[in-house]
């Protein structure tokens, strides 16, 4: 089986991003500002992370897809086990924190809205977007590699474009309203969902692409991270489904792919980065609830100074993972937390990888 050494590792980043973006929220960002101007540039650039989440995830069941083919069956089990599963368990567990900690529920709100529509809590309605997505990939499991795939791509990006900028929907019907209206719903992010099967099914291509070409790859990917960092505005402030990042995110893409011949270099580095990618599900699904022990009991006090965000954003990672870990190892721990078995790749396929690098 082929073992794709940077997924982890561009895996690990989106995830390490998304924290940051809910660590500043929980702690650095009170009435409606930032605690000061580097956190707030910060907490932009990270909106990155989502997309790269929605790409690795799609990139991840297409090259399944590639090496062992499409049984809807076995698709079926895998996802309601892996990702369905999980979505009602942490769902439910935010929902009882909310009741008896936060007393946050909305009055009257049936309890089925929140798993409807993925408002147990703020993090959540990405998974209802991945599970949406998971409707539609028996379809897209059939592209494969040629124009269509192509033209199916440039589609989605034009669908995407124009769903974001077309405004709300009314119907006469009150679930699909606020569904299509919501911001999980699957159109507000099918761009990012076919680069990652584009992704996998061009694997091979796109590294000697990023082999042959390093030189002028890292010039334009580097003018567009730095176009993305001079267009930060924080008196107008975006959220992951920025417009912008249909453009800008296949050339972060490239970066990380490139971050990662770095990282690759570096044993240390290396095991760090895949710790954190192997339990980004479970980091995911968990750090919201550590952010908030931070912010009501005494930890506060040591993290409440924007100084102080790196080690916040370690003690997030690092309980997050704890959890995560310790889950795992119960019986029936991966239908909580989904946790990748760590494959040690035989030198071959590293030898193989790095060439292709």
């Amino acid at each position: 089986m082929k073992f794709y050494q940077e997924i982890p590792v561009i895996r690990s980043i989106a995830a390490i991003m998304v924290v940051a973006v809910h660590v500043i929220a929980g702690l650095y960002h009170s009435k409606g500002e930032f605690e000061n101007e580097a956190i707030g540039y910060i907490d932009q650039f990270s909106r990155i992370g989502t997309p790269i989440f929605a790409i690795i995830s799609a990139f991840l069941l297409m090259s399944m897809v590639q090496r062992k083919g499409f049984d809807f069956g076995t698709f079926v089990k895998s996802r309601f086990s892996k990702i369905f599963i999980p979505y009602l368990i942490w769902s439910t567990i935010y929902l009882v924190y909310r009741y008896h900690v936060e007393d946050s529920l909305k009055p009257g709100m049936p309890l089925s809205d929140y798993f409807l529509y993925g408002t147990a809590n703020f993090h959540l309605y990405f998974i209802l977007t991945v599970l949406q997505f998971y409707v539609v990939f028996p379809v897209l499991a059939r592209l494969k590699k040629g124009t269509l795939l192509l033209v199916a791509t440039v589609a989605a990006m034009g669908v995407n474009y124009f769903w974001l900028t077309s405004g709300n929907l009314t119907t006469d019907i009150e679930f699909l309203d606020r569904l299509v209206n919501s911001r999980s719903f699957l159109l507000n992010w099918i761009a990012y969902f076919m680069m990652g099967i584009t992704y996998a099914v061009y694997y091979e291509e796109i590294q000697q692409i990023l082999k042959r070409h390093r030189t002028i790859l890292l010039l334009i990917s580097g003018l567009i991270i730095l176009d993305i960092w001079i267009s930060i505005d924080l008196e107008r402030t975006y959220t992951s489904t920025n417009i912008s990042n249909l453009v800008y995110i296949p050339f972060v893409l490239v970066v990380l792919n490139y971050v990662f011949r770095r990282v690759q270099t570096d044993a240390t580095a290396m095991r760090i980065f895949q710790t954190i990618g192997t339990h980004s599900m479970g980091i995911y699904l968990i750090h919201p609830l550590v952010i908030r022990g931070i912010g009501r009991t005494d930890l506060f006090a040591y993290f409440d100074s924007a100084s102080m965000f790196i080690c916040a954003m370690i003690v997030t990672l690092a309980a997050s993972i704890s959890v995560s870990y310790v889950i795992s190892l119960l019986p029936y721990g991966n239908y909580i937390v989904p946790v990748p078995k760590r494959r040690a790749p035989a030198p071959k396929i590293v030898e193989a990888q790095s060439t292709a690098s």
